[in-house]
């Protein structure tokens, strides 16, 4: 079960990992972006989103 919830959590960094390098907010060769926690990659892209 932990497996899944890992690789869940991975699935979902990655995910917001994208979307702040198609954002241009990051680039792919930042390191920082890739330490950051799930909850950090949240609250950056949904500050992309707020008007």
């Amino acid at each position: 079960m932990s497996h899944h919830l890992r690789a869940a959590v991975d699935q979902m960094k990655e995910y917001y990992i994208q979307k702040l390098i198609e954002a241009g907010i990051y680039q792919a060769a930042d390191e920082i972006l890739y330490t950051l926690t799930l909850t950090e990659l949240e609250t950056l892209v949904e500050r992309l989103n707020r008007p």
